[in-house]
């Protein structure tokens, strides 16, 4: 794992997800990876409540069809702006991000600021996300966590 692969797959996990592909996102993670979107206050104390937790990429999925056929919410835009890594060790890596996100026809609002705690793994099919918690350091979401941060 380098520098370059990280910043690589961060980039492609942001435009993903500003760009609605839910899937293309999946595809970011290993099988059995976890996904967490956790407040910092949490994080810091060890406990484990996240406000999104997905176990596996079937969990994954399970979100991603209430996202698009059944959750009821406001149309909404997001433009996720992700910093530099900073690679921990091998396996691991935090990266800084703010989340805008436009709701409707009102101003854009800053969703979340927070930092990316990664295990990172390399597939056959390139660097993977074996583990994502995505730490947000507001206390409170505006309206609604529809996507994943």
């Amino acid at each position: 794992m380098n520098l370059q692969e990280v910043i690589a797959l961060n980039a492609r996990y942001g435009d993903a997800l500003d760009r609605f592909d839910l899937n293309a996102w999946k595809a970011l993670f290993t099988i059995d990876a976890v996904y967490r979107a956790q407040a910092r206050e949490n994080f810091d104390r060890g406990l484990p409540l996240a406000l999104i937790y997905l176990d596996g990429q079937a969990m994954m999925a399970d979100r991603i069809t209430g996202i698009e056929k059944t959750l009821v919410f406001s149309p909404r835009f997001t433009r996720h702006v992700i910093g530099l890594p900073l690679i921990v060790n091998e396996t691991s890596a935090r990266t800084p991000f703010f989340v805008i996100q436009t709701v409707g026809a009102s101003a854009p609002e800053i969703l979340a600021t927070g930092c990316y705690h990664d295990t990172l793994v390399e597939t056959v099919d390139g660097l993977r996300i074996a583990a994502r918690n995505a730490v947000y350091d507001n206390a409170l979401i505006p309206n609604s966590l529809v996507y994943p941060l």
